[in-house]
C-alpha cells in the first residue's frame, strides 16, 4: 500500500480546501469550516444569517459608543484647562486614567465571560458605562473628575475584548478576517467621531452635555443587547484530530488496489486503504438555519458539556495568568500586541497634540474645528475596513490553494505591506507639516487619513494571525494586546506633549512612525518564513485545550 504524506498539522495550520477524497459529500476545493459546527440548531455556528449580523452590529453599536465616551476629549483640553486650572499633561491624565483602566480590566473581564458568559458580562459593562456617563455630566472638581474616568474605563473595556470572542464563537476562520477588521473599525471610529462630536457639543451648548449625549446612545446600546444580544459561548465536543487546534480530512491512498498480503482487520470488518476520520463539513453542504434557543437569553451562560469540573479560583487563576503567559513566552502574541500597541499609539501621539498644534497660530482652531480633523481619520479608517480584512483573507486563502489546500497562519502576514507604507507616508507628512505649519489641508487630508487607514489595517491582520494561531485564546491574546497598547499609551501622556513643545514634532512623532515599522516588519521577515517553527514549539502547550 503507498502511503501519502499528510501535511505538518499543528495549531496554526489547517486543511481549508478539500481535495475531493471523501466521495460523493465533497468535491475539490470546497473550504472547509473550521471549527466543525455540531448538529444542535442552537450552535452559534449554525445560527442563521439574519442572528449572526443582528449580534455583530451590537457588538459593533456597544464598542462604538462605549469607547468614544471616554476617548473624545482631546478637543475639550482648552477647556479643561480652564474650567479646572490645571496643565495640559495634567488635562490629559484624564483621558490617561480611563485608558490604562481599560487595559487592566480585562484581567477580570475576561474570565468572567468565559465563566459565566459573554451575555452577562457586556451588560454589565454597559450599565457601568451608564453610571459613569452620568457621574461625568455632573463632576464640579478634578479629583472627582478622575474616578469618574477610572470607573469610565472600567465599563468601556469590555470593547477590548468581547467583540473578538463573539467574532470566534459565531463564525468560521475563512471568515474572520472581515470581521476582525470591522471591530477594529467599529473601535477607531469611536475614537475618530467621538472628538467631533465632543468638540461640536462644547462649541455650540456645553461640554456637560456631550456626556449626556453619551449616556443616551450607551442606553439605547444596552437595551439592543438586553433584547437581541443572546449567549454566544458553546460547550462544543472535541472532534477527532490530529492536533488539539487543527481540522483534517480523510487522506486516501492514490492506488487503493487490494493487497493480497494485508492482513484483515480483527473485527472482521472489511479492509481500508485510507486513514478514515469524520468527512468535514464544508460550505457547499453546512446550511446555517439555526437559531438561539430560549436558554441562550438568560443572565447566566448554561454549560451544554460536563467539561467544568475546575473551582472558580483555578479557572480564574488561569485566565488571568494565561495572557501574561502568551504575551511574555509566545513570540507570535508578543509581536502581534506590540504591532497593534505601535499603529495605535500612532493615532494616540496625533490625539495628544491635534489640540496644542491647531489650537495655536497660525491654525487658531476652535473646539469643533479641533474636532472636525477627525473626519480625516474616519475615511482612513473606512478604506481599511474594506480592504484590510477581505484582502488578508484573499491572500491567505489564494496561497493556500496553490498550497495543496493547507492553510498556514502566515499566509495572511503580507496584507500588512500596504499598511507600513501607509503609515511611513502618513507620519512623515503629519511630522513635517506640524513643524513647518504646512496648510492644514495637507496635515489632515493626506497625513491624518493615511494614520486612519493603518490604524486599522495593521492591528486587524495582526491580532487576526495570533488569533489564527491560537484559536481558543481570542481573548487572552485581546488582553494581551490591549495590556501593550494602554501602558505604553498611559506612558506616553507624561512626556509626548512636553517632547514636543521642547525639541519640536518631527522626533516624537517619527519615534511612533519607527516603532510601528520597525516591529511590523521585523514580524515580517521572522515569522513569513519561520512562523511555523515558532508555532511548532508551543504545539503541545494545555493553552490549546482551555
Amino acid at each position: 500500500m503507498a502511503e501519502v504524506e499528510k501535511p505538518d498539522i499543528i495549531p496554526g495550520t489547517d486543511i481549508i480546501f478539500t481535495d475531493g477524497s471523501n466521495g460523493e459529500n465533497t468535491t475539490p476545493g470546497e473550504v472547509v469550516l473550521i471549527p466543525q459546527p455540531t448538529s444542535n440548531p442552537d450552535d452559534p455556528l449554525n445560527w442563521n444569517m439574519t442572528w449572526k449580523t443582528t449580534i455583530i452590529f451590537n457588538q459593533f453599536i456597544f464598542v462604538f459608543v462605549s469607547i468614544m465616551t471616554p476617548m473624545a476629549i482631546s478637543p475639550l483640553s482648552l477647556i479643561f484647562e480652564e474650567e479646572f486650572n490645571k496643565t495640559l499633561p495634567e488635562v490629559n491624565m484624564l483621558f490617561g486614567a480611563a485608558a490604562i483602566t481599560l487595559g487592566y480590566a480585562n484581567f477580570l473581564i475576561v474570565p468572567a465571560a468565559n465563566m459565566w458568559g459573554r451575555r452577562p458580562v457586556v451588560l454589565i459593562c454597559g450599565l457601568i458605562c451608564i453610571l459613569a456617563n452620568i457621574w461625568q455630566a455632573l463632576v464640579t472638581s478634578y479629583p472627582s473628575f478622575l474616578g469618574a474616568r477610572v470607573i469610565s474605563g472600567l465599563g468601556a473595556a469590555a470593547n477590548e475584548s468581547i467583540m473578538p470572542m463573539v467574532v470566534a464563537d459565531l463564525l468560521f476562520q475563512h471568515q474572520r478576517g472581515s470581521s476582525m477588521a470591522l471591530y477594529f473599525w467599529a473601535y477607531f471610529l469611536g475614537l475618530f467621531i467621538g472628538p467631533i462630536i465632543s468638540g461640536a457639543i462644547a462649541s455650540q451648548i456645553s461640554w456637560r452635555w456631550f456626556f449626556w449625549v453619551c449616556t443616551i446612545l450607551q442606553g439605547a446600546s444596552f437595551i439592543f443587547l438586553l433584547i437581541a444580544h443572546p449567549e454566544t459561548k458553546y460547550d462544543r465536543p472535541s472532534a477527532p484530530t490530529t492536533s488539539r487546534n487543527s481540522t483534517v480530512i480523510t487522506i486516501r491512498d492514490p492506488n487503493p488496489h487490494p493487497n493480497p498480503t494485508a492482513e484483515k482487520p480483527e473485527n472482521g470488518g472489511a479492509s481500508s486503504s485510507s486513514t478514515e476520520l469524520p468527512t468535514p463539513q464544508t460550505t457547499a453542504h453546512h446550511h446555517a438555519i439555526g437559531r438561539p434557543s430560549r436558554a441562550q437569553f438568560s443572565l447566566l451562560h448554561q454549560p451544554q458539556t460536563q467539561n467544568r469540573s475546575q473551582s472558580i479560583t483555578a479557572t480564574l487563576l488561569r485566565d488571568i495568568l494565561s495572557p501574561i503567559q502568551i504575551l511574555l513566552t509566545y513570540p507570535i502574541v508578543t509581536w502581534a500586541s506590540l504591532s497593534m500597541g505601535f499603529a495605535a499609539n500612532s493615532l494616540l501621539a496625533l490625539n495628544l497634540t491635534t489640540a496644542q498644534v491647531f489650537g495655536a497660530p497660525p491654525y487658531l482652531f476652535t473646539p469643533d474645528q479641533i474636532g472636525f480633523v477627525n473626519f480625516a481619520f474616519v475615511v482612513g479608517a473606512v478604506v481599511a475596513l474594506v480592504t484590510a480584512g477581505p484582502l488578508s483573507d484573499r491572500i491567505a486563502l489564494g496561497r493556500a490553494r496553490k498550497n495543496g489546500g493547507v492553510l498556514e497562519a502566515e499566509m495572511r502576514l503580507w496584507a500588512l505591506v500596504p499598511y507600513v507604507c501607509a503609515n511611513v507616508l502618513g507620519m512623515v507628512v503629519v511630522a513635517v507639516g506640524y513643524q513647518r505649519a504646512w496648510p492644514w489641508e495637507a496635515v489632515v487630508v493626506v497625513g491624518y487619513t493615511l494614520v486612519g487607514l493603518q490604524v486599522v489595517g495593521i492591528p486587524a491582520i495582526a491580532i487576526a494571525y495570533a488569533v489564527d494561531s491560537y484559536k481558543t485564546l481570542p481573548g487572552e491574546v485581546m488582553i494581551a494586546a490591549t495590556i501593550v497598547k494602554n501602558t505604553f499609551g498611559f506612558g506616553m501622556i507624561f512626556f509626548f506633549n512636553d517632547w514636543a513643545a521642547q525639541s519640536g514634532y518631527i522626533k516624537p512623532v517619527l519615534m511612533m512612525m519607527g516603532l510601528t515599522i520597525g516591529v511590523t516588519i521585523l514580524g515580517l521577515c521572522v515569522f513569513t518564513p519561520w512562523g511555523k517553527q515558532f508555532r511548532r514549539w508551543t504545539k503541545d502547550s494545555k493553552l490549546h485545550s482551555l
